[in-house]
């Protein structure tokens, strides 16, 4: 599955740090497929607002670029005592497009009770 974020780019744009920096402006619109279901980690697990961060943008071929990041989430659960934060650093590959960069999300939610069975 693809996520396009549209941006002022133009295709052949190769500066990694001019990327990094046009992804951590568009962070919120790409936040939710950057997380995925955070329901494989626990239940109760929710994204601790503005903990992703961009660690770095590496050049994988032309117009190909792979972005490692990190987030925290939390697991609160009142009835459990537990209230406990974790980091995670994932990868992404994405695309530079004109007037765009295009993000690989790899579908992640949790299948149903039903899609098991």
């Amino acid at each position: 599955m693809r996520k396009i974020v549209p941006c002022d780019i133009l295709q052949a744009e190769e500066n990694t740090l001019k990327l990094k920096s046009i992804i951590i402006q568009n962070i919120p619109k790409i936040e939710k497929s950057l997380v995925g279901d955070l329901q494989w980690y626990a239940q109760n697990a929710l994204l601790v607002p503005g903990s992703i961060k961009v660690i770095s943008v590496e050049a994988q071929g032309q117009h190909q670029y792979k972005m490692l990041y990190q987030f925290d989430w939390n697991v609160f659960n009142a009835c459990l005592d537990i209230n406990q934060t974790e980091s995670r650093q994932e990868t992404i590959d994405f695309e530079v497009i004109a007037g765009a960069l295009a993000f690989n999300v790899i579908d992640n939610t949790r299948p149903s009770t039903a899609d098991e069975l």
